[in-house]
């Protein structure tokens, strides 16, 4: 029996034509805790390939039966072709309502696919959440992905590498997330004010709007629909300029409603450097360190120095 070219487990790993033919490398590049998810997605991954392939080698075993009277046939990636005249004597002698696997094979080619889709995304995505980067996960040709084959997780960390520029995962996530920090607090053209470090405080301004609609009636501090995300990027930024970390939110604001803030004191951070932050009424934000080194270590680390307003 003839179906497909696949290559079955514990043989080589399936290039999936162009993106996944490219040479195993970069692995110093990624951290222990990389390596030890990507390894669990794999192993996960082979254990549902390997019942996949179990079943398919039962109904293409059984799909021989029919190689002449249905005329069979499996196209590149193991499904199957079949055709049948309504007018042969199966219907003669009841063997028309007998199971035929050709649905079950197709089903199975289908699955396939769909667990290497998702061994895809899940490695690129986890690489895209973990370090802030935007890298689009690689198609994956379902006419010519073979049955059996056999991804291993490097061919996706050395095409995330790749698009990064060969640059590893933690100085790209930075630049991208000074790039955005930048974006948020750089001084508008006519503006006379910028960051401005002062002791153990960073103040920034103009980074949120209070909508207008609810103070007037509700007398509430709701943050305007449009600057929910300037909160969670400025968050992202003091983690990483007083911490050091990349997973910094708003989630690390303790008690923090953005529907109804107040602007009377400060609420708690839960980094380690920066302590506090408070909201004022005008749209700066001021952050607060544990003392001055700290302060002046996050001014300098997401280099704020380098801002400028139009007139300097």
């Amino acid at each position: 029996m003839q179906t497909t070219t696949a290559t079955h487990a514990g043989g080589n790993a399936d290039l999936l034509s162009g993106i996944l033919g490219v040479e195993i490398r970069n692995e110093e590049k990624i951290t222990a805790q990389d390596r030890l998810f990507c390894e669990k997605q794999q192993e996960m991954l082979y254990n549902v390939l390997e019942q996949i392939d179990q079943w398919y080698g039962i109904f293409t075993k059984e799909a021989e039966k029919y190689r002449e009277s249905h005329r069979i046939s499996y196209k590149e990636n193991g499904e199957i072709r079949h055709t049948y005249s309504t007018a042969d004597s199966e219907y003669k002698d009841y063997t028309v309502h007998t199971f035929k696997p050709f649905k079950a094979i197709n089903g199975l080619v289908s699955s396939n696919l769909n667990a290497n889709k998702g061994f895809a995304q899940r490695i690129i995505g986890y690489f895209n959440r973990t370090y802030n980067v935007s890298v689009p996960v690689p198609e994956i040709n379902g006419n010519t992905l073979k049955m059996g084959s056999r991804p291993h997780y490097m061919t996706y960390v050395d095409a995330v590498i790749e698009h990064l520029g060969g640059r590893s995962f933690r100085k790209t996530a930075e630049e991208e997330l000074i790039k955005r920090f930048h974006q948020l607090v750089k001084p508008h053209r006519w503006s006379k004010v910028k960051p401005e470090l002062k002791g153990d405080k960073i103040s920034f301004p103009n980074i949120v709007v209070f909508d207008s609609f609810y103070y007037d009636y509700n007398r509430t501090n709701h943050v305007h629909y449009n600057y929910h995300g300037n909160i969670s990027t400025l968050c992202e930024g003091i983690a990483f300029g007083s911490d050091d970390v990349l997973c910094g939110d708003k989630g690390m604001v303790m008690r923090l409603n953005q529907d109804n803030v107040d602007i009377s004191g400060w609420y708690d951070l839960m980094t380690t450097n920066a302590t506090g932050i408070k909201f004022f009424r005008n749209g700066r934000v001021d952050v607060r360190f544990q003392n001055r080194e700290a302060a002046s270590l996050c001014f300098n680390r997401l280099r704020l120095d380098e801002l400028r307003l139009q007139e300097e």
